[in-house]
């Protein structure tokens, strides 16, 4: 199998040498490494060319977007251009064991169904310091395989487990037979995984074969104290992603015509839920009451028939921060942050 190593990076001009480091330093060598810069505005496409400049030419192909096209665009163009029937995914702030790619191979090799593979990773900040472990495997000690079949009610489809981008794998197929992620969404990683679960399996290895950064400028842990505006753009970027989830499973079904799937009806409504969670989100952290918003929102929740707890639990939080006067949210989230 053909491997290819994908690097995303933005604004990792402190890190990207290490990652890229780690991706040429594989004990089975990946038979091409991409990496796509997103138009960082710091240093590190310098850094990127300075870096594979000490290489022989051709060991890493470099791709520096001329304006920014966001994190899904990006991770989109580079899976196009990367020949690999097997993609192991990286960040730029990220650092990949020697093994990994060797381990990936041997997985996917052995597991005919697995379409993804999410191993575990060690937390490190920004000195590269040991904070744990991420645990993206919910606690599993052996590798376990995961699929729609059998998905308990009102229950996301990866079951409290973590699709974390930068430590997955993944088959070809798993966009070949699929239109290109879309623009905008918050993140690629579980449209990826639902989509290998439409596919076959998205599978989670318990052993730590990445070191994953937790720094203030990172996706998935920067934070802040604003919230408002700034906040509701992220929520919709959330509900563009299920979104794209649907997308997915319409053109599953055009493919697949009548084959039953099992779970994926179950799947479809938490997704629906889902979907009007983030837009209920999305209203509560827009200034003013938006019960223009709210409503539906609300609706569409109740109609995907929710027991009354998860409803009520699911509702309750944003419906007090929408009637929460917005210069006092901001200052709760401020205190919150510098506790």
């Amino acid at each position: 199998m053909k491997t290819t190593v994908i690097i995303l990076a933005y604004k990792h001009e402190r890190y990207i040498r290490e990652s890229l480091a780690s991706a040429l330093a594989q004990s089975r060598a990946a038979d091409e490494i991409i990496v796509i810069d997103d138009a960082s505005p710091d240093g590190t496409a310098a850094v990127i060319e300075e870096s594979i400049s000490a290489y022989p030419e051709g060991m890493v192909r470099f791709i520096r977007n001329e304006r920014n096209l966001g994190l899904t665009a990006s991770f989109a163009k580079a899976v196009a251009k990367a020949s690999g029937d097997i993609l192991v995914m990286m960040a730029g702030d990220d650092v990949s064991a020697p093994e990994r790619v060797e381990r990936c191979i041997a997985y996917f090799a052995g597991n005919p169904s697995a379409m993804a593979l999410i191993s575990n990773a060690r937390i490190i900040d920004e000195d590269s310091r040991d904070l744990g472990l991420l645990d993206n495997c919910a606690g599993i000690a052996e590798p376990a395989a995961l699929s729609l079949e059998g998905l308990p009610a009102f229950t996301y489809f990866l079951r409290g487990r973590s699709s974390c981008g930068a430590t997955a794998a993944y088959r070809a197929e798993v966009f070949k037979a699929f239109s290109p992620l879309r623009a905008g969404l918050f993140a690629e990683d579980d449209p990826a995984v639902f989509r290998a679960m439409l596919l076959g399996t998205c599978d989670f290895m318990p052993e730590p074969l990445v070191s994953w950064r937790r720094h203030a400028h990172n996706l998935s842990y920067a934070g802040g104290s604003s919230r408002g505006p700034e906040m509701a753009v992220h929520f919709h970027k959330c509900e563009a992603m299920v979104d794209q989830m649907l997308a997915d499973v319409d053109e599953w079904k055009v493919r697949h015509g009548r084959t039953p799937k099992p779970g994926l009806e179950q799947a479809l409504s938490i997704l629906r839920f889902h979907k009007a969670k983030w837009a209920l989100w999305a209203a509560a952290h827009e200034k003013g009451i938006r019960l223009s918003a709210l409503v539906p929102a609300v609706k569409d929740m109740a109609a995907c028939y929710p027991p009354p707890s998860i409803f009520l639990n699911e509702v309750w939080r944003p419906a007090c921060r929408m009637i929460t006067p917005f210069p006092l949210q901001r200052l709760f989230a401020k205190f919150r942050t510098h506790r």
